[in-house]
């Protein structure tokens, strides 16, 4: 999953002869906090104008090219979509410019066309359910998660890991595919595991296990 692919051109883009007040106005139309803003070449970037800086411009009458622009972020469209997630949040971004290898203008990433990669890539619309582990660093094992796992006839859709900034321990989450993982859980607590949360549809599998009984007492009764 690559930045190319999530590459939106419905933004505009800002020329060096826009004044303040246009990029602003443009910006307040798209509802974004950046704006790209491209070379006399109209090819290449110069600069990713801010709402932030022109706030803080003397004279938003005056032409970009007249505005002291410092930010100047951007990605290649051949780094991996992840790459893209520090970018954007770190320097809390609305938006940002996607260059090609020759530093070419391609488009932008927008913070929803993210969103909805790392949704795709955390499978977090697929059908499941999710299990989180609290375990030591030292303890883990992805090979020993993944033989649990899938000894109860169940498979790791994705693996998401953070750390506890509170005592350091890492806070494992999987989606599963299976509904029920009452299986699986009951299986890493015989691991001496430490499930500390589940999210999943409740009972699934002993609904059907005590329908099924009644349907036998219901025929010996008959």
């Amino acid at each position: 999953m690559l930045v190319k692919d999530f590459i939106t051109k419905e933004i505009p883009v800002l020329k060096s002869f826009d004044t303040g007040e246009y990029a602003l106005a443009l910006m307040d139309d798209f509802k974004v906090n950046h704006l790209p803003l491209l070379a006399n070449d109209l090819f290449s970037l110069q600069a990713l104008v801010s709402e932030k800086e022109l706030l803080s411009a003397p004279d938003l009458s005056v032409s970009l090219a007249n505005l002291n622009l410092t930010e100047d972020s951007s990605i290649q469209e051949d780094i991996h979509i992840i790459e893209a997630l520090p970018l954007m949040t770190c320097r809390e971004l609305s938006l940002l410019p996607v260059i090609s290898s020759q530093h070419e203008y391609l488009g932008v990433l927008t913070r929803e066309s993210l969103l909805g990669a790392l949704t795709e890539l955390c499978q977090a619309n697929a059908a499941g359910s999710i299990v989180v582990l609290d375990l030591l660093p030292m303890d883990y094992s992805l090979a020993d998660i993944s033989r649990l796992v899938e000894s109860n006839h169940a498979h790791i859709l994705s693996l998401l890991s953070h750390t506890d900034s509170q005592n350091g321990h890492w806070l494992i989450t999987l989606k599963l595919d299976v509904e029920d993982a009452s299986s699986v859980i009951r299986s890493f607590e015989r691991f001496n595991y430490t499930v500390s949360s589940y999210f999943m549809k409740n009972g699934v599998i002993d609904d059907v296990f005590r329908q099924r009984v009644n349907e036998f007492i219901h025929y010996i009764n008959i």
